[in-house]
């Protein structure tokens, strides 16, 4: 029997081995001159060693919303815990215009896990949209950055009143002209203002006519409600007078809370007269004074002096056109002639009642007996001819 003693030793089970040794008076068995016995250890192993320790994960989680000119708060956790003081990097960022001091800062948080960050925000006396102060772990040594909150933002508040609104723009005002009227009836005029007031306006428009068809004109006032556009009626009375087509006209005039429209601040409406015209004036009597021209003769190479007259003094002027011609023999064969072409025009001066004219006459060397030829008048203004033709004899002198 071989004893084993036990301990408290975790260790691997082992074995006895007992073998015959050689000897006298005997041989050691080829196959069985050995054996062993196991002996299992009885004892626990021990523990296993501890794993090491894990970085801590830091995150970050901000305050409530702050109005500009306080501090944003922020707090930055690690977990787990760390051992000892570990410096954690965040940047820090802004939006909006809060004199916020951005980039990178580095917080320590210590052995209880968190610390807090306190971000300044500066007031002003703007009004301007509401912004927020981020912060961000940024990575570093001694820790991992949280995936999920590695970034908390708060929001910053602006304190100050918004700016008065802009007064309203000032309205333009035109003024547009309906249909034509007949007169007796309204034209009717359309005043607007673009854009339209906020308050009724009070316009100055000036109203004159062409014509005389009854209308006051002079200096009127349109109101222009919040619709944007009046109506104002111009009265026009009836007569039973012809006389031409007039108008209306309206015009805007400058006043106050508004301006006039430099392309419509004018607008006219026709007014047509209805009336038949007067019959036409009775022609004139006819003139009662009359022209007479008289025969005249005169020597070849010299002129031959005719005489119109008037039968009576006439008391505006009287005119009549005169022009030598041939004359004709029996068979309507123009004589001959030694005179020239000739023609005037006589002006009668009122009062005047005798007015002369002449015509040359051609010389010649051979003897003959006397010539004629004609004078006519033609075109009387202010008198009528009662003798038009005269005889002009040519006296030979040869």
């Amino acid at each position: 029997s071989v004893s084993t003693s036990g301990d408290s030793t975790d260790e691997p089970h082992g074995s006895v081995t007992v073998t015959v040794s050689s000897g006298t008076g005997y041989t050691v068995s080829q196959t069985n001159g050995s054996a062993s016995v196991t002996v299992s250890d009885d004892d626990d192993p021990p523990p296993p060693p501890p794993p090491p320790p894990a970085d801590p994960v830091v995150s970050v989680t901000g305050g409530n919303g702050v109005t500009e000119g306080s501090a944003a708060s922020f707090t930055v956790t690690a977990s787990p815990r760390p051992s000892s003081p570990l410096r954690v990097d965040v940047s820090v960022a802004a939006q909006g215009s809060f004199g916020v001091t951005t980039g990178t800062r580095t917080v320590t948080v210590p052995a209880t896990g968190s610390a807090t960050l306190s971000v300044l925000t500066s007031g002003d006396s703007i009004d301007e949209p509401n912004g927020s102060v981020t912060v961000t772990v940024s990575n570093g040594s001694g820790y991992t950055v949280s995936q999920t909150d590695g970034s908390a933002s708060v929001t910053v508040t602006d304190d100050d009143d918004p700016p008065p609104p802009p007064p309203p723009p000032v309205p333009v005002v035109s003024v547009t002209g309906g249909n034509s009227v007949t007169e007796g009836s309204p034209a009717t005029f359309t005043v607007t203002a673009s854009p339209r007031p906020s308050s009724p306006l009070r316009v100055d428009v000036s109203v004159a006519q062409s014509g005389s068809f009854g209308v006051t004109t002079g200096t009127r006032q349109v109101t222009i409600p919040t619709t944007g556009s009046a109506t104002l009626s111009v009265s026009t009375s009836g007569d039973s007078t012809d006389e031409p087509n007039g108008s209306v006209t309206v015009t805007v005039s400058n006043g106050s809370g508004y301006t006039v429209s430099s392309t419509d601040g004018t607008a006219t409406v026709t007014v047509s007269d209805d009336d038949d015209p007067p019959p036409p004036p009775p022609p004139p009597p006819p003139p009662s004074a009359t022209i007479s021209i008289g025969d005249a003769s005169g020597e070849e190479g010299l002129w031959v002096t005719f005489k119109v007259t008037l039968s009576e003094a006439a008391d505006h002027e009287v005119q009549v056109s005169w022009a030598s011609d041939h004359a004709y023999d029996l068979d309507g064969y123009a004589m001959d002639y030694e005179f020239w072409y000739m023609s005037g025009t006589l002006t009668f001066a009122p009062g005047q009642t005798e007015k002369t004219a002449d015509v040359y006459l051609n010389d010649d060397s051979h003897a003959e007996s006397d010539e004629i030829f004609r004078v006519r008048l033609s075109s009387p203004q202010g008198a009528t001819v009662a003798d038009g033709e005269a005889i002009m004899t040519i006296t030979d002198n040869d």
